[in-house]
């Protein structure tokens, strides 16, 4: 992640959180676990995530938010007035990189094995140092 700020990125975290909508834990247990993410962040001297885009529900409540909607993305790029083609969502589960694809950016795939149709690397410094050339 150093290496992603320092080569100018911003970075946001998208999450389907749907243990909210099924009642397994709140939303506000959700927030306690961003704010230690971003304590993490500030202990390792790292900048802190710009913003956090979260869908609390369950599949089964059909909303438009869930990924791989692009929606939580589009209006993260719309708040922050980002140029789409120079963002990129990230993950390791295919919906992740359908939702970039679905919010007109790039759909990455970080993981070690290859998931069909996407972008992959092995790891996130792979992909960043992807970013250099």
């Amino acid at each position: 992640m150093d290496l992603l700020q320092k080569l100018g990125y911003e970075l946001f975290i998208v999450t389907n959180q749907s243990g909210v909508g099924r009642g397994y834990f709140s939303l506000e247990n959700v927030y306690l676990i961003h704010k230690q993410l971003q304590n993490d962040m500030r202990a390792q001297s790292l900048a802190p995530y710009k913003d956090f885009a979260i869908c609390p529900h369950s599949p089964d409540e059909n909303c438009d938010c869930r990924k791989p909607s692009g929606k939580m993305i589009k209006e993260l790029i719309e708040k922050y007035h980002l140029k789409a083609d120079e963002c990129y969502m990230v993950g390791d589960k295919a919906i992740d990189a359908e939702a970039g694809q679905n919010a007109g950016i790039h759909g990455i795939i970080v993981r070690t094995t290859k998931v069909e149709g996407f972008h992959h690397f092995k790891n996130l410094l792979q992909f960043a140092e992807s970013l250099k050339k």
